[in-house]
C-alpha cells in the first residue's frame, strides 16, 4: 500500500486517487496521493507494452490442414504492433492529462474545504473542463477518492491464489496485508496518508463508502476460498477467514492514519505497523483460543 491512500490505494505501485494523493479502499488532498489499499480513484489503463508480441496463427493440428492465412495477409496485426510500439496516441495522452487535472483539482479542493462541501461543478471549473467530462472519468464523486475497483482487492486475491502448497489462505492473505500496510511507513507516504485521513474522516459519505469497499473485498475473498475448498453454502469458514483478514487490513490502515496525524512517520511508523500486523497475523494463523483468557 502506498502513501496513505484509502482502502483502494493501499497496494504498492497502485496509482492513488486525489486524496493527497491506499482502507481503509483507505482506503486525499494535495499533495495528490502517489502511493500504492485501500481504496482511491481508479487509474487509467497503461499503454500496451512496447514489446507486446503479436499472436501468431494457430498451428495446424496433427494430420490436419494448416490454419488459413489472415484474409488481409497479416496487415492488421502489423498495424496493431506498430501502434503498440508508438505508445498512446494524441487522443489517449489528452485523456490522461485531463484525468490528472481532474484528480489534482479535486485533491486541492477537498484539502481546502472537505469532500462533502465541494461540488462536481467546482471540480470541473478548477480543472478547466465541463461537469460531464468529470463524470466521464469518474461516474460517482466518491470515485475521485476511493477507487470503484480497488487494486488492493485484485492483489489480495492473486496473493491467495498463488500461495505455495501447505500455506493456508489466511496466512497468505494476512502476510500480504501486513507487507502492504507496512509500506505506509515509507517517508514519502506520510503526506498522502495524512491528507487522506483528513479527507476520509471529514466525510461520512467516504467513511460509508470505505466500509462498503471492505465488505466487497471480504465477499470476493470469501467466494474465492469457498470455490477453492468446495465448501457448501452452509459452511461459515470462508466468510470468517475473509472477515478476519479484512478486519486486520482495516485496523492497520486506521492505525497508520492515527499515527501519521500524531506526527509519527518513516521507519518508526513502519516498525509499529509491522509489529501490530504480525500480532494480528499470529491470531489469523494460530487462532483465538489462547487470546484474552480470563485468569
Amino acid at each position: 500500500m502506498g502513501s496513505g491512500s484509502a482502502l483502494v490505494r493501499a497496494v504498492p505501485g497502485a496509482r492513488p486517487a486525489p486524496a493527497p494523493a491506499t482502507s481503509p479502499r483507505g482506503p486525499a488532498a494535495p499533495p495528490v496521493d502517489r502511493t500504492p489499499p485501500a481504496v482511491e480513484a481508479p487509474a487509467p489503463a497503461p499503454p500496451p507494452a512496447v514489446d507486446a508480441p503479436v499472436p501468431s496463427p494457430p498451428a495446424a493440428p496433427p494430420g490436419g490442414r494448416p490454419a488459413p492465412e489472415p484474409a488481409d495477409g497479416g496487415r492488421a496485426a502489423r498495424r496493431r504492433e506498430r501502434r503498440e510500439r508508438r505508445g498512446p496516441g494524441v487522443r489517449e495522452r489528452r485523456r490522461l492529462e485531463t484525468h490528472d487535472r481532474i484528480v489534482e483539482a479535486a485533491a486541492a479542493l477537498f484539502a481546502e474545504r472537505g469532500f462533502d462541501a465541494v461540488s462536481v461543478v467546482e471540480i470541473a471549473q478548477r480543472a478547466g473542463v465541463v461537469e460531464k467530462t468529470v463524470f466521464n472519468h469518474f461516474p460517482v464523486k466518491e470515485g475521485l477518492v476511493l477507487a470503484t475497483d480497488p487494486p488492493m482487492r485484485r492483489a489480495l486475491l492473486a496473493a491467495v491464489a498463488g500461495r505455495p502448497a501447505g500455506e493456508s489462505a489466511a496466512a497468505a492473505a494476512g502476510t500480504f496485508v501486513v507487507t502492504a500496510m507496512t509500506s505506509l511507513g515509507d517517508p514519502e507516504a506520510a503526506a498522502g496518508v495524512a491528507a487522506m485521513a483528513r479527507i476520509v474522516r471529514g466525510s461520512r459519505t467516504l467513511q460509508a463508502r470505505e466500509r462498503e469497499i471492505l465488505g466487497e473485498i471480504t465477499a470476493a475473498l470469501a467466494a474465492q476460498i469457498r470455490e477453492e475448498t468446495g465448501s457448501d453454502d452452509g459452511s461459515v469458514e470462508p466468510e470468517l477467514t475473509a472477515a478476519a483478514v479484512t478486519a486486520l487490513y482495516g485496523r492497520l490502515l486506521e492505525l497508520a492514519r492515527d499515527r501519521v496525524l500524531a506526527g509519527v512517520t518513516g521507519p518508526e511508523l513502519g516498525a509499529e505497523l509491522r509489529a501490530a500486523g504480525r500480532r494480528g497475523l499470529s491470531l489469523l494463523q494460530f487462532g483465538l483460543a489462547g487470546y484474552a483468557k480470563r485468569r
